[in-house]
């Protein structure tokens, strides 16, 4: 049964203050775990002086998720000279396809290695300028962001089996009358902050239809979404071909992008809790192989299991300590320490114990 759209969420979340700055929470609560000091550990991490992000657990490559992530980061620890090396970088260097979206994937070695642009990389980085665009009163970053947001209506946001869906590339997800998507590309927060732009309905119907495939994308006994799934002409969900047949380091940002934008329903986070404690909160595997359910003997990393403790504690299972996340390593790679941070501010928002 699929729930009732927008249900159990929060009807503004990410205001001009909610975002990784607010200065209090209520007196039971910690203190917020994100800050402008936590931004400058990120940065000196992961931010290049010449301001492109670096994968540090994928060969030190650079990508347009990667940018969009830090500058989203660098809104929230209130930089905006690092929000600005970024922004540069990423037109400089990726920003050379002609049709206002990025180039996904640069390498230090050969330059952009792939000229496809990656959907959720645009969609952050288009956020991210709107954000800017408020915390800084700088009409431009709205401006770009506008003209980033036009770009994927135009080549990305299709009709499909009476759904408006995303496409996560400009070139490779159609095969005849069968989509291929990935369920962590519907970042709804973003989605929510381009639906509210002039002319912004179609957005609107995405996220309706986030919500639609996350009901029917539903495999195995955890009744988990595959990181890569397709959609027929016919509305069926099923998991894609040509990729692992997996849940894993995509599809764990579906309960940190509902979560972000203020979504509480149980019923949305369930899955995700169920997994987590099955495995006792500790050894919880990085991948579980999709409809059969095998899982990898490679632990989760500290970032999932920051996400695994938000979906627990907003599936009201397993109370708040079900899950164990360790402090992150001095050596922790880019993606977990970007979900450990995306993860602590969705708590602050929404007002729980991250």
């Amino acid at each position: 049964m699929t729930p009732p759209i927008g249900s159990s969420r929060r009807a503004v979340l990410f205001g001009a203050a909610s975002f990784g700055l607010a200065a209090s929470l209520p007196g039971s609560l910690r203190a917020a775990p994100f800050d402008a000091a936590a931004w400058r550990r990120y940065a000196e991490r992961f931010l290049l002086p010449e301001g492109r992000i670096v994968d540090t657990g994928n060969k030190g490559i650079s990508h347009s998720e990667g940018q969009g992530y830090g500058m989203l980061l660098a809104v929230a620890g209130g930089d905006r000279a690092a929000f600005d090396r970024l922004w540069g970088w990423t037109q400089r260097v990726l920003m050379v396809r002609g049709d206002g979206l990025t180039a996904w994937r640069w390498t230090p070695d050969g330059g952009v290695a792939d000229h496809n642009n990656a959907s959720d990389g645009d969609m952050l980085i288009a956020w991210a300028l709107l954000r800017a665009a408020e915390a800084w009163q700088a009409e431009a970053y709205r401006t770009a962001a506008i003209a980033i947001v036009k770009a994927l209506a135009a080549g990305l946001l299709v009709e499909h089996a009476g759904l408006t869906v995303l496409l996560p590339g400009r070139d490779g997800f159609r095969k005849g009358d069968t989509l291929v998507l990935n369920p962590s590309y519907w970042i709804f927060p973003a989605i929510r902050a381009f639906a509210a732009l002039p002319g912004g309905e179609r957005w609107s119907k995405l996220a309706e239809s986030g919500l639609v495939l996350l009901s029917k994308a539903r495999f195995g006994s955890f009744q988990l979404p595959p990181d890569w799934m397709t959609l027929d002409a016919s509305g069926t969900v099923g998991i894609a071909d040509g990729f692992k047949k997996q849940y894993g380091y995509d599809a764990v940002r579906v309960p940190l992008y509902l979560a972000l934008d203020g979504y509480r329903d149980p019923y949305y986070f369930r899955p995700f809790a169920t997994l987590a404690t099955h495995f006792g909160g500790k050894a919880v595997p990085a991948t579980v192989s999709l409809p059969g359910g095998t899982t990898t003997q490679v632990a989760a990393s500290v970032g999932m299991l920051a996400v695994y403790r938000l979906a627990c504690r907003l599936a009201g299972i397993g109370g708040g300590d079900a899950v164990t996340v360790p402090p992150l390593a001095p050596d922790e790679d880019y993606y977990s320490t970007t979900l450990t941070h995306f993860s602590a501010l969705a708590a602050q928002s929404l007002g729980i114990d991250p």
